[in-house]
């Protein structure tokens, strides 16, 4: 595996983790609708976006490589991209806690 295979791998490893982060954070939000009252909730959303946001550059980082697509095309990309893993991850985070606080 050479230095540019590991780069890679690293950088994917980073966007998981930033995606992760993302969805943590949204999973400690205290309401389901964020007031502008609830300080703590805009916080954590706006960490939250921070994540996803860093996560959407370093796809459209990666996806730079393919010179086929146009910088437009990539950033929206990027950002579907991030949008969806972390609404994937919340849902399964969310159906998983479910099933955990059933009762028995």
């Amino acid at each position: 595996m050479g230095p540019s295979r590991s780069r890679l791998w690293l950088g994917r490893a980073l966007i998981f983790g930033l995606i992760s982060a993302s969805t943590a954070a949204f999973l400690l939000c205290p309401c389901d609708i964020v007031m502008l009252r609830d300080h703590r909730a805009v916080s954590l959303v706006g960490v939250a976006f921070l994540f996803a946001a860093a996560a959407a550059v370093l796809v459209y980082r990666q996806l730079a490589r393919d010179s086929g697509i146009t910088g437009f095309l990539r950033a929206v990309f990027a950002c579907a991209f991030v949008a969806a893993c972390v609404y994937v991850e919340l849902f399964l985070a969310l159906y998983y806690l479910a099933w955990l606080a059933r009762p028995r």
